[in-house]
């Protein structure tokens, strides 16, 4: 089988391992914890694209790599969000709330950027053509329904779970790696020509998304814990989706190139931040005084 075929289903289990960590009183946090919350998701939802656009119009490459960028601002926080928000000492149920709520809503957040941007980037152009209604469809199949089906399992079988779900984010990060790897190898080419100009942009959407995320938080008197929660949430992309949107959903290989160098990258411009916050602020795990 070829990393197209394989890819929805590797990304489903991904969701999937999300949704059996997920309960129906986690959303309780929205409620709880409402201006927090709201501060990450506008960030990751409105903030990260426009960043993400400005970055494609002054890109002066290929067409195909500037909506590729686009594709993966408009992707919601992956699994790793959550892993790495709890160990830098983010605050885990709110990375929890914002990946859940964000994979949700990207049913109908993903079509819509890309549909402006594709408006804004090609003018016209029809050299890319991106499907809405496919694209609303698969976004469907591949994470919201995997998340209800994991919550579904997680409030039927709660113990069952518990047990099982440090095992299975184990083996979705791995297979998260192998999705990201098996496309690498599968481009390397295109990625070998380009890694030069589009490896800078795609390192800037990183540091300035992660950067805004943090202090954003930190305008509304958020703790240290939810602020660096917001930060990974804005940083760390839904790699994997944004190569499922470019080649099973839009057909172009080239698309997935910025998500590929994405993922290469962030985790190291990620880390590096993770750092100078650790060193700089206390990341006890407080409750946050947004209201």
């Amino acid at each position: 089988m070829t990393i197209q075929q394989l890819l929805p289903l590797g990304l489903a289990f991904i969701m999937l391992a999300v949704g059996i960590g997920l309960r129906v009183d986690d959303f309780k946090q929205i409620a709880l914890r409402p201006r927090a919350l709201l501060v990450g998701l506008s960030n990751q939802i409105v903030l990260l694209p426009l960043i993400g656009l400005a970055l494609a119009l002054l890109y002066t490459g290929p067409k195909e790599f500037a909506f590729g960028i686009m594709i993966l601002a408009a992707c919601p926080g992956g699994i790793t969000s959550n892993l790495l928000s709890v160990l830098a000492g983010g605050n885990g149920a709110l990375s929890v709330s914002m990946t859940a709520v964000t994979s949700l809503v990207s049913i109908i957040t993903v079509p819509l950027i890309l549909g402006l941007s594709q408006m804004i980037l090609l003018e016209g152009n029809s050299e890319i053509y991106m499907p809405v209604n496919q694209v609303m469809a698969g976004i469907f199949l591949i994470t919201g329904l995997p998340i209800s089906i994991g919550m579904l399992l997680n409030a039927k079988y709660p113990s069952f779970c518990q047990k099982a779900q440090p095992k299975v984010r184990a083996l979705a990060t791995v297979i998260f790696a192998l999705i990201v790897a098996g496309a690498f190898i599968a481009n390397k080419d295109n990625i070998a020509q380009h890694f030069l100009d589009i490896g800078l942009f795609m390192v800037l959407l990183n540091i300035v998304t992660m950067s805004l995320g943090f202090y954003s938080a930190r305008t509304c008197s958020s703790p240290p814990a939810d602020s660096i929660t917001i930060s990974l949430e804005c940083g760390l992309q839904n790699v994997a989706l944004a190569i499922f949107i470019a080649i099973n959903v839009m057909g172009d290989a080239k698309l997935m190139v910025p998500a590929i160098i994405y993922a290469l990258t962030m985790n190291i411009s990620a880390a590096a931040l993770i750092w100078f916050i650790r060193r700089t602020f206390s990341t006890t795990p407080t409750t946050s005084t947004c209201k």
